[in-house]
This record gives structure tokens, C-alpha cells and sequence, in this order.
């Protein structure tokens, strides 16, 4: 009879429960964050479906204020499948060219609206178009949340097939941040293989941390976060 081998190490037992050692392998290559901006939206329950079906795979959905009024379960559910949510203003509006209060506004009313339905106020933010300025890094500092902009556009809101977001999506590197949006069936048909995708190249979705480093959207412009382990 075959008995099997106890743990050598505490180390060892603990890889056993947990799993550890395993989501190093997958996990090899690194993490990138995956981001769904405009939401919420009436896709966003298949949405959360496609990302449970893949994985449990967890993103970051940076929500509207006036959607997420208008949908009222949505953050809330959002949040309770396990995925961090963000500012993304409350009209959508191109900050930079607002008037300082208003500007403001469109920020310190989302991150309420938020806080209400979810009892977390955003720690990220990520603003509309990605057009930002320094006024708008600091509204979004003094509400206590990092400006996140994106290292891939897969261009998904353009109208493009299924197959070129997930080709756009998977030119991602390690630590980067994939720009997609809530609401579009070509972005939704995509999820399943996105992640596949990444799965093959030992890629993970990670967190949105803060990055000590600038890092580079396009040229011109950087910011100051990365993906990392959740």
C-alpha cells in the first residue's frame, strides 16, 4: 500500500492548502490589470458572469457617477463578485476643459455616489478620454485617489471585431493596464479569450497599485500606477 508523504516544511504544508505554489507557476509571467470603463451598464451582470466563468477572474470597472445612479445595483454587485471599482467622473465629461468647481464636482460627487452604495469611497481614478492636467491630478488627490490612465487601448468602443480586441488586448506586458469598456457585445465575447490568452503566456489579472515609477501611457504623457498580485 502506498502512503502518501506528509509536508517536509511548514512552507510546504501551508503551499499545500493554499495553493501558492501553483498560482506562482500560472502566474510566471507576471500580472496586468484589466479595466472596464462607462459603466455601469445593462451588460454588466453578463459581464461579471464572463469574468466568473473565466477563471474568477477579477478586474477593475471605472463607473460613472450619474450610471451608477441611474443603476443603482450595479456598483454593489460589482463590488461583492470581488472587483475594485473607480471614478470615471459622473457625466463623462473632458475635465480639462470644465471650470475648476465643476471639475471638482464631477469627481467629489462620484467618489460619493460610490461610498453610498458600495460603504468604500474610489481610490481610483481615471478620467474621461484620458485627457488630464495637473488640476485634475490634484482634485483627484485630494479625494485620495491615484490617477490610472492605461498602457494598451484595445480600441474596443470603435466598433472593431471581436477577434482585434482580443488581438489589441493580449499585446499587454507584464504590469501594464488594458483599457476596455462595459457595454459593447464585441468586448463582452472577448473576455473568455483574453484571458485564455494571457493564461498561455503565464499572464494573470492583476490589482491596480500605485507605481513609484512614472509609467508611460504615450508619449508625453505618464502616471503613476501598475498591475501586481491581488
Amino acid at each position: 500500500m502506498a502512503f502518501a508523504t506528509a509536508p517536509a516544511t511548514a512552507q510546504a504544508a501551508q503551499t499545500a492548502r493554499t495553493g501558492h505554489d501553483d498560482a506562482g507557476r500560472r502566474c510566471s509571467g507576471g500580472y496586468v490589470a484589466l479595466t472596464f470603463d462607462d459603466g455601469p451598464t445593462a451588460s454588466t451582470p453578463a459581464y461579471l458572469k464572463a469574468l466568473r466563468d473565466a477563471g474568477n477572474t477579477r478586474a477593475t470597472f471605472f463607473v460613472t457617477g450619474g450610471l451608477a445612479q441611474t443603476r443603482p445595483d450595479g456598483t454593489p454587485r460589482i463590488a461583492a463578485e470581488g472587483h475594485r471599482i473607480g471614478n470615471h467622473s459622473y457625466t463623462h465629461a473632458n475635465l480639462v476643459e470644465l471650470d475648476a468647481p465643476t471639475a471638482f464636482a464631477e469627481l467629489q460627487d462620484t467618489s460619493r455616489v460610490i461610498r453610498s452604495q458600495t460603504g468604500r469611497a474610489p481610490t481610483l481614478f481615471r478620467p474621461p478620454f484620458g485627457s488630464t492636467d495637473a488640476r485634475t491630478r490634484q482634485d483627484a488627490s485630494r479625494l485620495g485617489m491615484t490617477e490610472v490612465i492605461w498602457t494598451t487601448d484595445t480600441v474596443d468602443w470603435s466598433g472593431i471585431p471581436t477577434e482585434t480586441v482580443v488581438a489589441n488586448a493580449l499585446t499587454v506586458k507584464p504590469g501594464g493596464i488594458v483599457l476596455l469598456h462595459d457595454g459593447l457585445p464585441t468586448t463582452l465575447a472577448a473576455i473568455p479569450k483574453i484571458v485564455q490568452g494571457l493564461a498561455e503566456r503565464r499572464l494573470c489579472a492583476g490589482q491596480i497599485v500605485y507605481s513609484a515609477e512614472p509609467v508611460e501611457a504615450w508619449p508625453g504623457l505618464t502616471f503613476h500606477a501598475k498591475a501586481a498580485r491581488w
